[in-house]
């Protein structure tokens, strides 16, 4: 029978060292399911648009549609963790994101798939917002440490293994099951995860009273409106509306007896943290664009070869993310990814075609290690100071700001790519001098964002 963790540090007590540690093990499997799903599917959309017949505003709702649920309910998921208990909304969000999965993978045309997505964002934004809150209850000091390092060692991997466990799972085709594979992959690893964390998990939850329904419709709706243009690439005033809301509801919550965001959590330390993971993740996103375009439409590699070039840099993300919480090197790692995209822009614009993936290859690992380095102690700064019964909303706001930034960074750099490259990136016929140029010219705008990234993490 599980128990009720009123004190945030009864979690701690709670259980062996051994039995944190699978849990922690468990709610990181999670995270990458739930990462990992959100670019898995851009691989598989050719074959979804072609089986379902579906036009190009649809396979862009079948990606927008999960990415857009689950950055407007990340801030709620998170309270309703805190609310109702971390461990029971995980799980609740874990069971959801399968059986979601297994819609998927039954859509019998795109609109039932869109909507299928949807849902199955929603459960995501109900299930990750707790795996911050669980770390942040399980663990302190060193240990603490190193869970964070996991996290951020999880986020590497998952973001970098989409195209390759994409394309592996579209070559293998196993059972006929063409692209619906990438969405039944999610069932096996879901079922693990209930089944281990269900036992390892110890419930904490924090003192509140009741959810502010108006505070998460508003936020809601504040941001739809700001996600929306950047997702789909067009409804530009949109963004005004969105901020206009934003401001609406930082009034609203500010006379709110319980709000959803308690603007007690925004300081100094965490709205500067927040502006740090906007600059890094934003760059990131934007810097994986318009990299996969150099790469298939410039130098003609596949979309499974692609996926493998970027390797190095998931590996070493991961490895300098298990160490970089202990190291606390944010700064150095933001000057080793400055380094790497100047090589970059080099790369681009002096080597040959046909040896820059060889180029390429120590470059991009040079910069996995940097941002292996950031991204752990960035994540243990916006969080350093949070009252525990608040991890739920933090976690979410956390989580909120690197969804906006991912769609940001997607969209302003893969804007600026194609307005450089003076035409529809893949289209036939461009050259790759063309491509070559405009790739030099927008990672130069990338390391923009690695500098800044650096300037804002030497700030405490």
């Amino acid at each position: 029978m599980v128990t009720v963790m009123r004190n945030p540090r009864a979690a701690v007590r709670g259980g062996t060292d051994a039995r944190k540690w699978i849990a922690l093990v468990s709610v990181l499997l999670a995270t990458f399911m739930g990462l990992l799903d959100a670019a898995i599917v851009t691989v598989a959309v050719p074959s979804i648009q072609q089986d379902l017949r579906a036009s190009f505003g649809e396979v862009q709702l079948v990606s927008a549609g999960y990415t857009l649920a689950y950055a407007v309910g990340l801030v709620t998921g998170g309270r309703l963790g805190d609310l109702y208990g971390r461990r029971r909304l995980f799980l609740v969000g874990v069971t959801l994101f399968v059986l979601t999965s297994v819609a998927c993978s039954a859509a019998p045309a795109a609109p039932v798939l869109i909507g299928a997505r949807v849902f199955q964002g929603l459960a995501a934004a109900v299930m990750l917002p707790q795996v911050l809150s669980i770390i942040q209850n399980a663990f302190t000091g060193p240990a603490r440490a190193s869970a964070l390092g996991g996290y951020g060692a999880t986020i590497g991997l998952a973001s970098i293994s989409g195209q390759i466990a994409g394309g592996l799972l579209l070559a293998w085709n196993p059972a006929g099951l063409g692209w619906r594979a990438v969405f039944l992959v999610n069932v096996p690893i879901g079922l693990l995860v209930m089944a281990v964390a269900g036992r390892t998990v110890t419930e904490s939850r924090g003192a509140r009273s009741r959810l502010d329904l108006a505070g998460a419709g508003l936020l809601a709706v504040a941001l739809t409106a700001l996600l929306l243009p950047p997702v789909l690439s067009r409804g530009l005033p949109l963004l005004a509306v969105g901020v206009v809301l934003l401001v609406l509801f930082a009034l609203v919550e500010r006379r709110a007896a319980d709000p959803l965001v308690p603007l007690r959590l925004l300081t100094r330390r965490l709205t500067r943290g927040l502006l740090t993971v906007v600059a890094f993740y934003s760059g990131n996103a934007g810097f994986f664009l318009l990299l996969a375009y150099h790469l298939q439409a410039g130098l003609g590699q596949s979309p499974l070869d692609s996926g493998l070039i970027f390797a190095p840099l998931g590996i070493g993300f991961a490895v300098t993310s298990l160490l970089g919480k202990r190291l606390n090197a944010p700064v150095p790692g933001a000057a080793l990814m400055a380094v790497s995209l100047a090589s970059v822009v080099l790369i681009a614009w002096h080597i040959p075609p046909r040896h820059q993936v060889a180029w390429l290859l120590p470059a991009l690992a040079l910069s996995g290690l940097g941002e292996g380095l950031v991204a752990a102690p960035l994540i243990g700064r916006v969080l350093s100071g949070v009252d525990p019964a608040e991890a739920g909303a933090a976690g979410g706001v956390l989580l909120t700001a690197t969804q906006i930034a991912n769609a940001s960074g997607v969209a302003l750099i893969g804007g600026l790519f194609a307005r450089v490259l003076g035409g529809t990136p893949a289209t036939p016929g461009i050259p790759f001098t063309e491509y070559a140029h405009a790739t030099a010219i927008t990672t130069s705008a990338v390391l923009v964002l690695a500098v800044l990234t650096g300037l804002l993490a030497r700030t405490r």
